[in-house]
């Protein structure tokens, strides 16, 4: 079983650490599966302790074999009671903390609660900001997750040209694409941050129902199977002469990669031609200012300008009440990690950011129009991690 190395491990907690310190935060207990992963390597625990100093402790109520096995920390231990922890994290120096830091977005408000009550904290202090801003930049370690992640989407172009046919559906086409990534390591999840932040692996909708506005923070992605998702494919069949939207995301490993791609069966008309071609140049075009010397912000104002340019502002990012005011995010071990281009995110772009770009249409009468792709920001240009073709598929 491959584990995240050791130096890997440390370096993550030392980053974590210095914020800790930075914020007078003591003590940070860590919840959430995807930030457990991040910093210990396993699941497969309770609770993740790691305070402003010292080593971190991993404890674990059931599995603490499997713990072992999968995270090379060196502090895993077995507990049984939750109040037992202060006690044993003494054991460990750690000493009694004052400002208690927990990921308040996820968990819930009675375990807040009973760790309050446990520590006997003056203070919780919120430690997701910290734990997104920790993650934004990806190791080497990780980036050949990310490229292994990429591999997956590649194959999006020929699965289409060999599924896509009139008649069949959305489901059952975007079933045949989905058994090929899992049979091509796709973990089979994709990852969301956020209260009722859910999506299939992939959006297939044809013509208008992709338009349908969407509960999860995306521009638009079909009805979905029934209203309790309200999102993904459907049973409608899909027509000749229909645009048909492949919004799809990859995850090898935990490592997610969003990448867009349209198709249609027969000639498009001169006005879907017209409109893929400018937002093939958009896409060019905006991605020039994925560099380290451009805030998030101003990327999404620059976008804004684009579409002006090439006269696509009554369709941008939406129309009606269906709008959204952004114009791409982080990807990583989740889906919608930082940055955000958006308004009023002022921080810079940096070196290890991997960003999905997505500047699309909303057209009414044809349904959505534009790419997607994923790049990693270097201290040059960005490199373009997903790399299917960007041609209108045409079967």
């Amino acid at each position: 079983m491959e584990k995240i190395p050791t130096e890997e491990l440390a370096t993550r907690i030392k980053k974590l650490q210095n914020k800790l310190k930075h914020k007078q935060i003591d003590l940070a207990i860590i919840i959430d599966n995807i930030n457990l992963y991040y910093l210990s390597g396993t699941i497969q625990a309770e609770y993740l302790c790691v305070p402003q100093q010292g080593e971190p402790v991993l404890l674990v109520r059931n599995g603490v074999e499997r713990a072992k096995a999968e995270s090379n920390l060196k502090n895993i231990v077995k507990f049984g009671r939750s109040k037992e922890i202060p006690e044993q994290l003494n054991q460990f120096g750690s000493g009694t903390p004052s400002n208690l830091g927990l990921e308040v977005d996820v968990v819930a408000y009675q375990d807040v609660l009973k760790l309050e009550k446990i520590f006997g904290v003056d203070k919780v202090s919120g430690v997701t900001g910290l734990l997104r801003e920790l993650r934004m930049i990806k190791s080497d370690y990780e980036l050949q997750f990310v490229h292994q992640s990429a591999a997956q989407l590649e194959l999006l172009p020929d699965l289409i040209k060999e599924y896509l046919t009139e008649g069949i559906s959305e489901l059952e086409l975007s079933a045949l694409i989905e058994a090929k990534l899992r049979k091509n390591g796709h973990v089979g999840l994709v990852e969301m941050r956020g209260l009722n932040n859910k999506i299939t692996i992939g959006i297939c909708a044809a013509g208008k129902n992709a338009l349908q506005p969407v509960k999860t923070d995306a521009l638009a992605g079909g009805s979905g199977m029934y209203p309790g998702i309200g999102i993904g494919p459907t049973e409608k069949k899909i027509a000749a002469g229909e645009l048909v939207l492949f919004d799809y995301v990859s995850n090898y490993k935990g490592y997610h990669l969003d990448q867009t791609r349209l198709a249609m069966i027969g000639q498009p008309s001169a006005k879907v031609k017209e409109l893929y071609q400018k937002m093939v140049k958009f896409q060019l075009e905006l991605k020039n200012y994925l560099t380290a010397d451009h805030s998030w912000a101003d990327i999404y104002q620059q976008s804004l300008k684009l579409a002006e340019k090439l006269e696509v502002s009554d369709y941008y990012l939406g129309f009606g009440d269906n709008q959204v005011k952004f114009v791409g995010h982080g990807v990583g071990l989740e889906l919608n990690e930082f940055p955000f281009l958006a308004p009023g995110f002022d921080a810079k772009l940096q070196p290890g950011m991997i960003i999905a770009l997505e500047p699309k249409l909303l057209v009414p009468e044809i349904g959505l129009i534009g790419i997607e792709n994923s790049y990693l920001i270097t201290e040059g240009e960005a490199e373009c991690l997903t790399t299917a073709s960007e041609e209108l598929i045409i079967v």
